[in-house]
């Protein structure tokens, strides 16, 4: 378990965020800062309802930690 140093603090889009998809059949890693990837999905929230219930085991994937939207 890793230990907290400080006070969350607001995001800046900075952050990194790393996805992971499938591409003709294979799984692909792609690595982006958070305001790419916030531009790359708009307004739209019918993504979320496609995430992984289960916490991933790779630091920065996004996944639904019982109905909040978490990075590992």
């Amino acid at each position: 378990m890793s230990n907290i140093y400080g006070a969350l603090q607001p995001l800046t889009g900075a952050e990194t965020v790393t996805v992971q998809q499938t591409q003709n059949g294979q799984i692909v890693t792609c690595t982006m800062t958070l305001s790419s990837l916030s531009s790359l999905l708009g307004t739209s929230t019918e993504w979320a309802k496609n995430l992984d219930t289960n916490k991933p085991s790779t630091p920065g994937v996004v996944w639904n930690d019982a109905g909040s939207i978490s990075i590992s």
